[in-house]
C-alpha cells in the first residue's frame, strides 16, 4: 500500500500584491493637508482645492504638474517611481508639500 502525503502549499507564490490605494490631500487656507504623505508605488493621490483661489501641485523635479486647480475641483496623480518628491504651488511659492513613494 502506498500513501502519498501532500506537502503544504506555500502561499508565498500566490500572494496578491496589495491593491492600489487612493489618498486625498486637501488644499485649504493656502496649505496642503497633510503637508507630507507617504504612499506605495501605484497608489493614486488626489489633491482637492477647498480654497477660494486656484492652486497648483508642481513637483520640483518635474515628475508631475497639475496646472491650475480651480476652487472646488480636484487633480489626481498615480505614482510610478519610488522616491521623495517635494512640490509647491506655482502662484503661491510659500505653499510646500512632500510626496514620499515607497
Amino acid at each position: 500500500m502506498l500513501f502519498v502525503v501532500a506537502a503544504p502549499q506555500s502561499h508565498a507564490a500566490g500572494v496578491d500584491k496589495p491593491r492600489a490605494q487612493h489618498h486625498t490631500v486637501i488644499i485649504k487656507s493656502f496649505q496642503y493637508e497633510p503637508a507630507e504623505l507617504t504612499v506605495d508605488s501605484g497608489d493614486t493621490v488626489e489633491w482637492e482645492n477647498q480654497d477660494i483661489v486656484p492652486h497648483t501641485v508642481t513637483s520640483e523635479n518635474g515628475s508631475f504638474r497639475s496646472g491650475k486647480i480651480a476652487p472646488g475641483k480636484t487633480w489626481s496623480y498615480t505614482t510610478k517611481n519610488a522616491g521623495k518628491f517635494s512640490y509647491s504651488c506655482t502662484p503661491h511659492p510659500n505653499m510646500h508639500g512632500v510626496l514620499v513613494v515607497r
